[in-house]
């Protein structure tokens, strides 16, 4: 895990150069991880309208529609921005870069630019779930961080072998030795997809984890079915994080 951590400091580092792009690229992030607590906001809502439209008041019944609908429309409008604006600030940061780059390093700047930001976006997303499982049931949260924390171990052991494979790519390029696009790619996708895999066991267990607490009263019905939503969001972000990784890796070695 601690070389994940490593490589993206680095990546942060030569990527923006200028401590004013660095707190632009803290904003994106942290415009990610509200949009996430959007998203649950908006289950949260949901599974409240749901659950008491026939005995709730009809003033805070529309109070809560109308706030459903506003919540839905911010988490859209604010990931279009977001995906929007990155390219504008890429663009900017790497033209008040110092550093002479050839052409098709330049390419492979721009993709690890998109995954640094893909996973760290992602990552705070998931810090942000986690703290919202703490506040709807703190039991389930302790068990859910464990269970993060072991795939992060896996994943960074993934990331550090294909690091290894992609570098070992790059100088077969160099000395002109064929490598098949069969191995090239299907080493990366075969990673990414041992990640994906593993945390879709972890979400079967989390799962289990959740039913039994909300078949011996530990979790309300209408949090369970949150938490059951949060944990398909977790579930995605470790996918996306899983094969961004291995991207990531790619553009990594390639940049250099």
């Amino acid at each position: 895990m601690l070389i994940v951590v490593k490589e993206l400091l680095y990546a942060v580092r030569t990527l923006f150069t200028t401590n004013k792009d660095r707190v632009v690229l803290l904003g994106l992030v942290l415009i990610a991880a509200m949009i996430s607590v959007s998203e649950l906001a908006v289950a949260k809502i949901f599974t409240k309208i749901i659950g008491h439209e026939k005995s709730m008041d009809t003033t805070k019944l529309v109070i809560l529609i109308v706030g459903f609908f506003l919540f839905f429309g911010v988490t859209k409008a604010g990931h279009f921005l977001q995906r929007v604006y990155k390219v504008r600030f890429f663009e900017k940061a790497f033209k008040e870069s110092s550093t002479d780059v050839t052409a098709a390093k330049e390419n492979w700047r721009w993709s690890l630019a998109f995954e640094l930001t893909n996973i760290l976006s992602t990552c705070t997303q998931l810090g942000v779930i986690i703290l919202f499982f703490a506040y709807l049931s703190w039991q389930f949260a302790v068990v859910n961080i464990l269970v993060v924390l072991a795939i992060f171990q896996v994943y960074g052991a993934l990331f550090s072998h294909q690091l290894d494979a992609q570098r070992g790519f790059v100088i077969a390029r160099r000395n002109k030795e064929l490598i098949t696009n069969a191995v090239r790619i299907g080493t990366r996708v075969k990673s990414g997809e041992i990640g994906v895999l593993i945390s879709g066991i972890a979400m079967l267990i989390l799962l289990g984890v959740l039913i039994y607490l909300s078949y011996i009263d530990g979790i309300s019905t209408s949090n369970t079915i949150v938490l059951f939503f949060g944990l398909k969001m977790q579930n995605s972000n470790f996918s996306n994080i899983s094969t961004a990784l291995m991207r990531f890796a790619r553009a990594r070695t390639n940049s250099e």
